[in-house]
């Protein structure tokens, strides 16, 4: 079970809002494959184990996992796997031993009376404790009204996003950019704030990486971004969605809606904000399950500060750009005092070329 937890490690930073998962599978007491949940909306690691031994033409009678395998359908609240219980049954496994069960008490216990109905020897609570706790991030799902809110920015070692002069390509280098894409290409939708668009344009299509392309969305409480910029012009070829206050003119919004762009109003909030967890619940009952944030700071900091954040991955390139006008990760009003200022969870980082790739994960409200 050891083991099955570093293997399960493995896919930190990279499956949440979904639980980490390693597994083992065995013949006649050795093992014979090795898995683990290694993406979001992956093969989970009981499966991957399977096909693992299967690839040595083993037959695999034990499998050794750190969660209660899952034993909903297809397509149940977001799932994007079959049950795990039908592939174990389906590969002949006579013996279960999992770790932690299943935090989500729609699904707890649902796997070892499948099993055992089954006629399947099931163990569970093998290093219960240590098998949750590595899963925080999936108990804080459940508890969330929203998408899973992951920020991801570029910045140099003296935490610059860009020069004074607004320049900001390229700071990281190709490989994390790759990176980048490849997180795109796992999230439900790519969020940027309105000053973002304005200045850099971005396309936030899958240039660099392959997979099915996310709903692109704006923060833009004004309706003020330029038609032509390509949120907007590119809108009847990459789904575009922009939330705004629900006072803007009338005019404005039929203008958009001409050019087929998704508009969501949302309540406005002082002279220029939005009702930001009110728009992220919307996000969420449209179907969105994970999403990313790319900038900028002001935007960034708001959702920090409404507590809609819950992923960190950071990209720091290693050149120094200066200047008290350059801009920062993090904008706005930011935090008076370093007691209110969120303290994050489980750092960890990785080379990625020439730059460092680091996460860590907003936990303190568990």
């Amino acid at each position: 079970m050891r083991e099955a937890i570093g293997l399960a490690l493995r896919g930190r930073g990279l499956v949440e809002p979904n639980p980490r998962v390693g597994a083992l599978a065995l013949q006649g007491g050795q093992v014979v494959g090795r898995g683990w949940h290694a993406r979001y909306g992956g093969k989970h690691a009981e499966v991957a184990a399977i096909e693992d031994a299967a690839s040595r033409a083993a037959k695999v009678d034990c499998v050794v996992v750190t969660l209660e395998p899952c034993s909903s359908e297809l397509g149940t609240n977001g799932k994007k796997t079959p049950p795990c219980t039908k592939r174990l049954l389906a590969a002949g496994v006579r013996q279960v031993i999992f770790g932690a069960e299943d935090p989500d008490p729609r699904h707890a216990g649902q796997a070892r009376k499948v099993l055992e109905g089954a006629g399947l020897e099931v163990r569970g609570g093998v290093l219960a404790d240590d098998c949750a706790e590595m899963n925080q991030p999936f108990r804080r799902w459940l508890s969330l009204d929203r998408p899973w809110t992951i920020a991801k920015y570029a910045m140099s070692l003296d935490g610059k996003t860009a020069t004074r002069s607004g320049e900001s390509r390229w700071i990281s280098g190709e490989d994390s950019r790759a990176r980048g894409h490849a997180m795109r290409a796992s999230v439900d939708g790519v969020v940027v704030g309105f000053r973002t668009a304005e200045i850099d344009d971005p396309e936030l299509s899958l240039r660099l990486a392959e997979g099915v392309q996310p709903l692109r969305i704006l923060i833009d409480p004004l309706l003020e971004l330029e038609t032509g910029k390509k949120l907007i012009a590119q809108a009847a070829e990459i789904p575009s969605l922009i939330i705004h206050r629900d006072s803007v003119p009338a005019e404005r919004s039929k203008l958009l809606a001409a050019k087929q762009v998704q508009l969501l109003p949302i309540a406005g909030i002082g002279d220029r904000g939005l009702d930001l967890p009110a728009a992220w619940r919307e996000l969420r009952r449209r179907g969105l399950r994970r999403i990313m944030v790319e900038g900028g700071g002001g935007l960034i900091d708001q959702l920090c500060r409404a507590d809609c954040l819950d992923q960190l991955l950071v990209f720091i390139a290693p050149r120094l750009i200066g200047s008290s006008q350059a801009p920062s990760p993090m904008a706005g009003l930011g935090y008076a005092q370093l007691e209110g200022a969120p303290r994050l969870s489980e750092m960890h980082w990785q080379e990625c070329g020439d730059d460092l790739a680091l996460g860590a994960f907003f936990l303190d409200s568990l």
